[in-house]
């Protein structure tokens, strides 16, 4: 199989491998593509236990007020 990166793609494969995580490119590639099988996993799952969560629940103004304030202290970052 032969990928095609652009200049800028390849830029990364190439700071990877000088880091020394990895030997070669096929090696970050395969590590790539099990993270992203992985990851489909995990939202695979959590799809599924929404779905079985039970029926939806509307949110109440209180409830947008709290994931407002969780979002806005997630976006000023770590203290």
């Amino acid at each position: 199989m032969n990928v095609s990166l652009t200049a800028a793609l390849r830029d990364v494969v190439d700071e990877r491998l000088r880091s020394g995580l990895y030997g070669n490119a096929s090696e970050y590639i395969r590590e790539l593509i099990r993270r992203d099988e992985e990851t489909a996993r995990q939202l695979r799952a959590l799809y599924q236990a929404g779905l079985d969560s039970g029926d939806p629940v509307p949110m109440s103004d209180e409830d947008w007020a709290v994931l407002g304030a969780v979002a806005r202290s997630a976006d000023a970052g770590p203290g």
